[in-house]
């Protein structure tokens, strides 16, 4: 039998949020924003219906009591660079289960272009990056095309190795901890002998808090895992404006960054005794979208838990689930002919790592992706305290591009 290689996928995030915050001070340069057409709106709109598809999935098995960080982002992006070496019935198992299927390959593309492009350079006060590479081994032909569509519409720098060599990984780990500004220091343990390919997506934020956290006022108080059980966790308190919407099923409160570029929306279910992973299972794009629509500026006093962990996942599984078995070699050979001709490509593995950490100085997040490629009226409220499991997520606020969204149900487990 002819020797079957496999597309190693690697998907790590990190993300780590502190709120330290500068007063509401006007500037020479608050930033610009982030034009879209009307089909590019349309995109992020798919975006974010990929994202709830893949949180939802990772929800279906869930750990009871434990945190999640995904950065949607960063695979939507590697899994764009990858569907341009896929074909036929891989390439649309790939574009329906990344909801590409509505625009042509070129309206995907460039509309990460442009995200790759414009989106890092909307706040003077924020730090985006986001990068990609795409590195071979020697004894490997990777298609011209393939390599220039990637380098033309992600930027991705493209390098050859020797895989057999044992500084190859260190060269891409290196690549990834400067990437990340050290918060990632490695994505690969070792390369295997049929590895020819790593894709890799690496996105870098960090940006204070618009409304400052007092650390004067940070002190220990109750956070509530469940209806029986507490923790002793680090609040922090500040008063801020903030866009809010009470609802029965969730109260939505969207905190500011910067100069109002970026957010972190915080969304606590209506019911006290509910179950933080079914409620997240059960917010859907159009709920989200609806969420987004109704919130309204509203000044506020804020107390939430300064929070800090790790996760980890292989997503082979849910990805898989949401229809992407061909590429992984599952009823059917996976075809990746627009990489190398001869094909022989399928994805071996799909690995997410992410970090989180909440303070009062501001947040700081990143993410890494590697494909490795082997042969009404609003009350106001003036206090908000926010002491039980909530879903989170940070997002560019005109588009609503979401780039990173978990739960915190423990503010002490650090995994």
């Amino acid at each position: 039998m002819k020797k079957k290689y496999t597309l190693f996928l690697i998907i790590a995030a990190f993300i780590i949020t502190a709120t330290s915050c500068k007063k509401d001070n006007k500037t020479l340069d608050q930033g610009k924003d982030l034009i879209l057409t009307a089909r590019e709106q349309q995109k992020v709109e798919a975006d974010n219906a990929f994202t709830f598809k893949l949180f939802k999935e990772t929800l279906s098995s869930p750990i009871a009591g434990k945190n999640l960080m995904l950065s949607p982002l960063s695979v939507s992006i590697a899994l764009g660079m990858t569907s341009n070496g896929s074909n036929g019935s891989t390439l649309e198992a790939i574009r329906n289960t990344m909801e590409f299927k509505d625009f042509t390959e070129a309206e995907v593309n460039s509309y990460y272009h442009k995200i790759v492009t414009e989106l890092p350079q909307l706040d003077p006060k924020a730090t985006l990056e986001i990068a990609n590479s795409i590195w071979y081994t020697n004894n490997f032909t990777a298609l011209p095309a393939f390599l220039k569509v990637n380098t033309d519409n992600y930027n991705a720098e493209v390098a050859g190795l020797d895989f057999s060599s044992p500084t190859a990984k260190d060269k891409i780990n290196n690549w990834v901890n400067n990437r990340t500004h050290g918060k990632i220091p490695s994505i690969i343990d070792h390369i295997s002998s049929d590895i020819v390919m790593f894709l890799i997506n690496a996105v870098y934020f960090k940006s204070d808090w618009k409304y400052k956290f007092d650390k004067s006022k940070t002190a220990k108080s109750d956070f509530n895992l469940d209806a029986n059980n507490k923790v002793q966790a680090d609040f922090m308190v500040a008063k801020a404006s903030v866009n809010y919407q009470s609802l029965q099923e969730a109260s939505i409160y969207e905190l500011p960054y910067g100069n109002e570029k970026y957010s972190m929306v915080i969304v606590l279910p209506g019911s006290a005794t509910a179950n933080i992973n079914e409620f997240a299972g059960s917010i859907t794009p159009a709920k989200w979208k609806g969420w987004m629509t109704g919130l309204i500026k509203t000044g506020m006093e804020i107390k939430m838990p300064k929070f800090k962990f790790s996760y980890e996942i292989k997503l082979n599984d849910q990805l898989e689930h949401l229809g992407m078995g061909i590429a992984f070699g599952k009823n059917g050979f996976a075809d990746f002919t627009r990489i190398n001709a001869a094909g022989k490509l399928q994805i071996d593995e799909v690995k997410h790592k992410t970090f989180i950490e909440v303070n009062e100085s501001g947040t700081e997040a990143a993410a890494v992706t590697s494909v490795g490629i082997q042969l009404t009226s609003v009350q106001q409220p003036s206090a908000v305290l926010i002491n039980r499991p909530f879903v989170y997520a940070i997002r560019e606020m005109k588009t609503g591009l979401i780039l990173f969204t978990g739960i915190l149900s423990n503010p002490l487990l650090d995994k």
